[in-house]
């Protein structure tokens, strides 16, 4: 099939591209740069400069196009960034299904985040089912990634075949989240001395990748999708990565107040001297949540595998490190599950 894949060179985008144009499809990205992304340049694939939020763009992107993976959205908790995600997540997912409507693609997968879905009741681990809970608390990614589910389904309902996919936090190669590699590098050293006091759905790229995969052909239209392998505690995930590396683990919880704190002055000081924060008051505030979700829905309509959090850290932490393989310290925590 032709399939358009928008956000290519992101996380999931690469890995996606690479496994399409190795099943046999004819491949074309989009996205702001003139040439397709250097990891990406040697795969025979055609690529489309444009903007998401451009609805001339987008439609000659989706063109003559069978399919459409939609990827593209920018990612950000600082509320400074909140009129360029309504532009790049809501009226670029619109612009994307407007146009594929027209086009009469056979599906368009949609990759949101659960993010997108709010938080589940304390105590209890969330599913699909679950209404949006986080309006007017300033947290404008999660906003406009619902935004954009909404939009998505709307399409849906007027004849689109579009299913959702909602992975949680995703660990794996080729991961450029500066974030992930801080973790790995700071627990490695033992640095890192605490943890927040919340939870959330983790998830193996290749996990991902395969779910996307199984989504061209299976899964409900107008459904979405939990992709997850493991709903760990921070304390609990610390815990797991500082046996797999052999290094001391954190010792106690930080509290809420210290992490919003430190999440706003990060946020006004780091500006000042042209560097991004690395911490936010929205990521501080859902630090302090436990967000945990089923992906049984997944694994039973996708076919989607789970591969052990213990194992997702064991396989990843030398590419995290920046390693060779027989440089990380074996693991004794045999025992230990996802």
């Amino acid at each position: 099939m032709k399939i358009l894949v928008t956000g290519a060179s992101g996380f999931i985008g690469c890995r996606l591209v690479s496994r399409l144009v190795e099943a046999g499809h004819y491949v074309r990205t989009f996205g702001r740069s003139q040439v397709a992304p250097p990891e990406l340049a040697k795969l025979d694939i055609e690529h489309i400069s444009g903007d998401i939020a451009n609805h001339e763009a987008v439609l000659q992107a989706v063109g003559d196009c069978d399919m459409v993976f939609h990827l593209a959205g920018l990612v950000s908790y600082r509320a400074a960034d909140r009129e360029k995600q309504h532009q790049a997540n809501v009226v670029g997912t619109r612009n994307v299904m407007e146009a594929s409507l027209n086009a009469g693609v056979t599906r368009v997968i949609y990759t949101s985040s659960i993010a997108a879905m709010g938080i589940p009741v304390p105590g209890t681990v969330g599913d699909e089912s679950i209404t949006y809970n986080l309006q007017g608390l300033g947290l404008n990614y999660c906003d406009s990634k619902h935004a954009a589910e909404v939009v998505a389904l709307d399409y849906a309902k007027q004849g689109l075949p579009v299913i959702i996919l909602c992975p949680g936090i995703i660990f794996g190669e080729g991961d450029t989240h500066p974030h992930h590699r801080a973790i790995f590098m700071a627990m490695s050293k033992g640095w890192l001395i605490g943890w927040p006091a919340g939870g959330v759905t983790f998830c193996d790229i290749e996990d991902v990748i395969e779910a996307h995969m199984n989504a061209m052909s299976k899964g409900r239209v107008g459904e979405r999708y939990v992709l997850g392998s493991a709903n760990l505690t921070y304390r609990e995930a610390a815990e797991v990565l500082s046996k797999v590396l052999g290094s001391r683990r954190p010792s106690f919880e930080i509290p809420g107040w210290l992490l919003e704190t430190s999440g706003m002055a990060c946020e006004a000081v780091f500006p000042l001297v042209g560097k991004p924060p690395p911490l936010t008051r929205q990521v501080a505030w859902l630090s302090q949540k436990t967000i945990f979700f089923t992906w049984k829905k997944a694994s039973s309509e996708l076919n989607m595998p789970c591969t052990a959090f213990l194992e997702t850290m064991r396989r990843t932490a030398p590419y995290y490190l920046g390693r060779s393989n027989n440089q990380v310290p074996a693991s004794k925590a045999n025992q230990l599950y996802c």
